[in-house]
């Protein structure tokens, strides 16, 4: 034993000057901060330990999994890769979106459908309005993916139709409602007069036509008297005031002018009914009235009389002079006149004097078939007719009790109509 340690002693010194071959060494369990150690596990360092095989504390991102890591690529770790910066393996739902994932918006992933954008929890877009894609579960009826609204499609992905409130290529107007009576029409066009709709409010009536005489005016009013526009069949004139005896009366019935002829007149020299009008025209045309073929003579046999023959006036029957003798036709039916028929057209009184009429106080025939000069054709003593009194206001103006002989010679009334 001595010897032992004699020939140890005898070893050179030189030998302690060694390095010592297990200094600055990763893995012999000595944290050795003059090498750079973070650590040093020993044999324990590696994937179980918290200290890696280069004596660094083990970090997400270091290339080695450690405990609490799903994986660890190192460099290679991407948010967008198979392992995340957080070493967790890539899911749906981690909110990074993965090549094989058309999006992932972590917690906000939804279950479809909703109609509205964003991402499904499969990582898939959802279907919305507006994603080009026509979705008949979602109501879509078209998807045109654009926010403009007025083309074919609009963005709630209907078809444009015209109610549907969206102004499109070839609409006035849009309204979104269905009466057809406001200021956009059921058709989309703007309302105005002569659409033939009545705009409420601003149309009394609308009769989609050009003529301004019927019922309703081109301005969409009702027609009425006194607005200056003549209303065939209902109106004789409209002159735009409310002057009563100014020719065209407050209920638009015109003046018509009567007269009494100067000259007398035998049944033979008429002939008939319109023998009798002839010679009211002859008078009426050599008196310059342009008007001339509308007189007609107040007479009557079995052919017809002044009801039958005459138009109904609506206003006054006056004489030459301008004084009326009737207010209307209803008035001149009456039996009784407001002045007498006693001047010419020239505004001669021809004073008491015999009238050939054979005519009621109605306008309707008086005598029976014998008692008009067989149809004003008879000159003969014995046959008569009934005659009126140029004087006369009453009855007698058209209808004097007795009879006059055919042979006689009596005056007209002369009727414009």
């Amino acid at each position: 034993m001595r010897v032992l340690v004699l020939a140890m002693a005898l070893l050179p010194l030189s030998s302690c000057t060694e390095p010592n071959p297990y200094l600055g060494v990763c893995g012999n369990g000595v944290i050795e901060a003059a090498f750079d150690e973070e650590c040093d596990d020993g044999a324990g360092n590696g994937e179980a330990s918290a200290c890696s095989e280069t004596c660094r504390v083990a970090t997400c991102g270091d290339g080695v999994t450690q405990p609490g890591e799903e994986c660890d690529l190192g460099a290679q770790n991407s948010n967008n890769g198979e392992c995340t910066k957080t070493c967790e393996f890539a899911t749906c739902g981690d909110d990074f979106k993965q090549p094989s994932e058309a999006c992932d918006d972590g917690d906000a992933n939804r279950w479809p459908p909703d109609g509205e954008p964003g991402c499904s929890i499969q990582c898939d877009l959802l279907p919305y309005c507006g994603d080009g894609i026509i979705q008949p579960d979602l109501g879509e009826q078209c998807d045109d993916a654009n926010d403009v609204d007025d083309d074919t499609c609009s963005n709630a992905c209907t078809g444009s139709t015209c109610g549907d409130g969206i102004l499109q290529a070839g609409e006035e107007c849009d309204d979104a409602n269905d009466d057809n009576h406001d200021a956009c029409t059921n058709a989309c066009t703007v309302a105005v007069c002569g659409d033939g709709i009545i705009h409420e409010g601003l149309e009394e009536c609308d009769d989609a036509n050009d003529d301004n005489s019927d019922a309703c005016l081109n301005v969409c009013l009702a027609a009425i008297c006194g607005d200056g526009v003549l209303r065939e069949d209902l109106e004789e004139c409209d002159d735009a005031n409310n002057v009563d005896d100014d020719g065209c009366n407050n209920a638009c019935g015109r003046d018509r002018l009567v007269f009494i002829t100067e000259q007398p007149f035998t049944p033979v020299d008429l002939g008939n009914l319109s023998g009798a009008d002839v010679e009211c025209r002859k008078i009426a045309k050599d008196g310059g009235l342009a008007n001339y073929d509308d007189f007609k003579a107040w007479l009557s046999d079995s052919t017809g009389s002044p009801t039958t023959r005459f138009v109904q006036g609506m206003g006054r029957y006056v004489l030459s002079t301008g004084e009326p003798i009737a207010a209307d036709w209803d008035d001149l039916v009456d039996g009784e006149l407001l002045r007498p028929i006693d001047r010419t057209l020239d505004g001669l009184d021809v004073g008491l004097t015999l009238v050939w009429t054979n005519t009621a106080p109605d306008g309707t025939t008086l005598g029976a078939d014998d008692e008009d000069c067989e149809d004003w054709t008879m000159l003969d003593p014995i046959m008569g007719s009934y005659v009126g009194v140029s004087t006369s206001t009453d009855a007698f103006w058209t209808a004097l009790d007795e009879i006059t002989e055919c042979s006689y010679g009596a005056q007209l009334y002369c009727f414009e109509n």
